[in-house]
């Protein structure tokens, strides 16, 4: 849905406030703008800027409203107006910001890298501990690295012509740290397809019993109804959402706004891969085992590589820096505000507390003792015929 709205009005220098009496175009339901059968001119605007004197910028409010009556089909609920007011030293705090995120970003690809190879090595030394790894772990990990770069691919050698604008002329610093990080997300994403490959070739041989495939497949079936019916909660709760809310650009038509299914989706997809260890705690716990498969440099390094993007997130939200666009910890990528970013967190955290556990006590040492132990057969000495005839 687009609104186009057309004004005039009165603007107040002093206490920063415009008031304007326009006209609102609406779109068709097949998104053809009709002027002349949709054209409302019985709209308020009220907008609040700050003064031009005001040393503390703050963002732009206002409403959009119908000066007709409830009755009246044309009549809207107020819309809200949200914008940010620029000035030179912002456009400057936010260039240095978005290098510093852009950087942090190549750091955190860098660092997973580095943890990937460090459980390659691992499983190098020690190859006895691949079966004991979880294939869906690895598949949400791979995933994770490979939808990137087939929606980027091309974007991995050449520069995004659109993106210089709203750099406010860089210096070529971001496009730069830019292809390296697709770069580094290209070798993240061979490192953990190549630990992938080792765990499913220990799998397929006929030494390894098939109870861990077994396990695997109990993961599946339990963490994949776990994950749709996350998924159709977060789009109930898209469905439901507020549509009274607009965001105002810096052009001069207003444009609705509202975050799309896709955008949901890529969001609920990056809470999953924040608790990319649930899979393997499950397979510990189906497969009763104190087996060490993964070197803590990797899963508590991979954790905190998730979760820093949340902390960074809270700081910021704290900081009355002004914010343009957003690079490292993007909304649009993943679920960010203060209870999201605190939830996940301490979730991220307590997942890998509970694979410690397991790895040194036993995968069911969470559950109650009287669940811990499956059933076996116990071993009974046998008396043989040759020891009752020499007594």
């Amino acid at each position: 849905m687009t609104i186009e709205i057309s004004a005039e009005g009165l603007y107040d220098s002093k206490s920063g406030h415009l008031c304007m009496v326009g006209c609102m175009y609406f779109s068709s339901s097949h998104g053809i703008l009709q002027r002349n059968s949709s054209l409302d001119c019985e709209i308020l605007v009220n907008i609040q800027y700050p003064s031009l004197n005001a040393k503390v910028v703050r963002g732009v409010r206002g409403t959009i409203e119908s000066m007709r009556k409830k009755s009246d089909p044309l009549y809207f609920e107020p819309l809200e107006l949200i914008s940010n007011s620029v000035y030179i030293d912002q456009a400057r705090n936010s260039m240095w910001r978005m290098d510093l995120e852009m950087t942090m970003v190549l750091i955190s690809n860098t660092l997973a890298c580095i943890f990937v190879g460090l459980q390659l090595f691992y499983v190098k030394k020690y190859p006895s501990v691949l079966p004991f790894i979880s294939v869906v772990v690895l598949v949400v990990l791979t995933l994770a690295h490979m939808i990137p770069l087939l929606l980027n691919f091309e974007a991995l050698f050449l520069v995004n012509r659109k993106k210089q604008n709203v750099y406010f002329g860089s210096d070529g610093w971001l496009e730069v740290n830019e292809v390296l990080i697709r770069i580094m997300t290209m070798i993240a994403f061979l490192l953990e397809f190549r630990l992938l490959q080792l765990t499913w070739s220990a799998r397929a041989g006929d030494q390894s019993p098939k109870s861990y495939w077994i396990s695997d497949k109990k993961v599946l079936y339990l963490s994949l109804p776990m994950y749709i019916c996350g998924g159709l909660i977060a789009y109930f709760i898209h469905l439901s959402r507020n549509p009274h809310q607009l965001k105002l650009g810096l052009s001069p038509h207003f444009h609705y706004q509202q975050q799309t299914f896709w955008g949901e989706l890529k969001s609920y997809a990056g809470l999953i891969l924040d608790g990319f260890l649930l899979p393997q705690i499950l397979f510990n716990l189906f497969c009763n085992t104190s087996e060490k498969a993964l070197t803590p440099g990797f899963y508590i390094g991979t954790t905190l590589v998730r979760l820093m993007p949340h902390v960074y997130d809270l700081y910021r939200a704290h900081s009355n820096a002004w914010s343009f666009d957003y690079i490292y910890g993007n909304p649009k990528m993943d679920y960010y505000s203060t209870a999201w970013d605190i939830i996940i967190c301490c979730g991220g955290l307590l997942l890998a507390l509970l694979l410690f556990l397991q790895q040194r006590f036993g995968g069911r040492c969470l559950l109650p003792r009287r669940y811990r132990d499956g059933s076996a057969y116990e071993k009974v000495p046998v008396v043989s015929n040759e020891s009752i005839t020499e007594e």
